[in-house]
């Protein structure tokens, strides 16, 4: 940013020859004029009310790049990492397994990069230091209305929600000896006695789930990440170990690798596995809100150093695991890689605990972004229409940020129509109010109570089910061929399609897009058409395989 104009100059580097975030530098776009350079274009003033309005005792940006790596790696690196090294045995895990999931962390660079330039197209950063608002529903709403706004909202609500189902069960099973152990013997319900330790965890944890924003977790994000390393390096041992070891059939350890799948059913099987692994999308906005300074430079690094960290922890875990098959009875790996170990080993034990650790402290970043909007979509205004007061002043009715009626505007119009200046509250999650003078409820002036009852419901249901499920990989195989998908690259590559055109349609001396923008949206299309017929594929086939095999 220079000279206090709203621009961004950006040289992010991005797969397919450009970076999407590039597409909104003022001077580096060719195709942009004066009044985008001073975000008063058609859609500059969209930004105004953040200037006019400034209150200089509000919230400032306090997250750094550390603490942003650290809240999206804690969300991304968890309990997944464990079904890798079933993933990369029935892939291939000498070629087709690393290339599968090298391809997919590419993919997901270039995703969440679509689900930041979005946000800076509509809201460009500027020299205020208060926390931006956009998160992945409204900006989601802004491209395709209140339905959209509404579908993506209970998207991301299940993908926290089965994540934390999901977390759940690995908890429970990874503590099974801790809880043969701790647990009351006088318990007649076995359904109690075998889900006792993991309803103990919840409930110490409930209490962190009332946090306002993100960045205030960003060291339980440094000890997630360091009990992962810890975990992986139990793992490589093990492997290692058994690998030197000579078995019956004297025969040497890379006759258990593979280059290629069995059977193209294997391969359709794993792929939710991948996906599932790098699926944090819905924290990408507001991790990036709360990051300070955030410039393309700084922006590029925080999501490249993210994905580099936990794709060189994906590989390590899932090749030594997958290696680990030599030594397990058929030669098999678990969907959960430490049930092929034995449940007394003192080195894996050790391992188990620092799994124990990540999942637990991953918890909060499901919970938060749900409990987030479920509070912005139903909560907030509930308490307006009942007349409830947020710190004694009235509150003013706004849903995400804008009324649904405002929601519903088309930004594009018939070219018999004129174009109607869109509304600021349609393009932001908590305006309106000020402009009324009114102040709306939000997560930072929300009493605690509020915040705790929302989080509890969340939270305990979330347990109550997985205390029902028999097996890790029903949750992830699920996930990951339908909601996944849907979250990580359909939505993303959409919202950026359209927004962009509604950007060049609006702007009377806009010249065609540039090399990096045409290369951006051809890539764009290029995931809508690949990944809408593979979810619908690769669903059926979880179907089948949890319900029918």
């Amino acid at each position: 940013m220079t000279n206090g104009e709203t621009t961004v100059q950006s040289t992010l580097p991005v797969v397919g020859g450009g970076d999407p975030t590039a597409d909104f530098a003022g001077q580096d776009n060719p195709g942009s004029t004066p009044e985008m350079e001073n975000g008063q274009g058609r859609l500059g003033h969209i930004n105004n009310h953040h200037n006019d309005d400034e209150d200089p005792s509000d919230e400032v940006r306090i997250g750094t790049i550390s603490s942003a790596r650290f809240n999206i790696l804690s969300t991304m690196v968890g309990g997944g990492c464990l079904s890798l090294p079933l993933a990369f045995q029935q892939s291939g895990n000498a070629l087709t397994g690393p290339l599968m999931l090298l391809g997919t962390a590419v993919l997901t660079d270039f995703c969440f990069r679509l689900l930041v330039a979005t946000s800076v197209h509509l809201h460009p950063p500027h020299q205020s230091s208060r926390p931006g608002k956009d998160t992945f529903e409204s900006i989601t709403s802004v491209a395709f209305g209140a339905k959209a706004y509404v579908f993506s909202m209970g998207l991301v609500v299940l993908m926290c929600f089965f994540g934390a189902v999901g977390y759940s069960v690995l908890l429970r099973d990874m503590m099974e000896p801790v809880n043969d152990a701790i647990a009351p013997h006088f318990i007649a319900s076995p359904w109690l006695y075998k889900n006792f330790t993991m309803f103990l965890v919840i409930f110490f944890v409930t209490p962190f789930c009332t946090l306002r924003n993100l960045t205030a977790l960003k060291d339980c994000g440094a000890a997630s990440m360091v009990s992962v390393l810890i975990l992986g390096s139990c793992i490589v041992f093990r492997s290692v170990e058994c690998n030197l070891k000579t078995d019956d059939t004297g025969e040497p350890w890379y006759k258990y690798l593979t280059l290629f799948p069995e059977s193209w059913r294997d391969l359709l099987d794993v792929l939710p596995l991948f996906i599932s692994c790098f699926v944090c999308h819905y924290n990408i906005l507001p991790v990036h809100n709360e990051l300070k300074d955030p410039s393309p430079a700084r922006v590029s690094w925080w999501l490249r150093s993210t994905l580099l960290f936990s794709c060189t922890i994906y590989i390590i875990i899932g090749f030594a695991g997958s290696a680990y098959a030599k030594c397990t009875p058929g030669n098999k790996i678990h969907g959960n890689i430490l049930l092929d170990f034995d449940k007394k080993d003192p080195l894996l034990m050790v391992g188990r605990m620092c799994l124990a650790v990540t999942i637990t402290l991953a918890f909060p970043m499901l919970v938060i972004p749900a409990r987030d909007i479920l509070l912005r979509s139903l909560i907030f205004p509930l308490m307006t229409k009942t007349g409830s007061t947020v710190n004694g002043r009235l509150t003013s009715e706004t849903v995400g940020g804008g009324t649904l009626e405002e929601l519903e505007r088309p930004l594009l119009q018939d070219d018999e129509e004129e174009i109607a200046e869109p509304s600021p509250s349609s393009y932001s999650t908590e305006s309106g109010s000020e402009m009324e003078g009114r102040v709306g409820p939000t997560i930072s002036n929300a009493p605690i109570m509020i915040l705790l009852s929302t989080s509890v419901v969340i939270f305990w249901s979330a347990g109550a089910l997985a205390s029902s499920v028999a097996s890790i990989e029903i949750v992830w195989d699920l996930l990951g061929s339908s909601l996944s998908i849907l979250l990580s690259y359909l939505i993303p590559a959409g919202t950026y399609l359209v927004i962009t055109k509604v950007q060049t349609d609006l702007d009377e001396q806009s010249r065609p897009y540039t090399a990096r923008q045409y290369w951006s949206r051809m890539l764009c299309w290029a995931l809508l058409w690949i990944f809408f017929p593979l979810m619908i594929v690769s669903t059926t086939n979880a179907i089948i395989n949890t319900f029918f095999k």
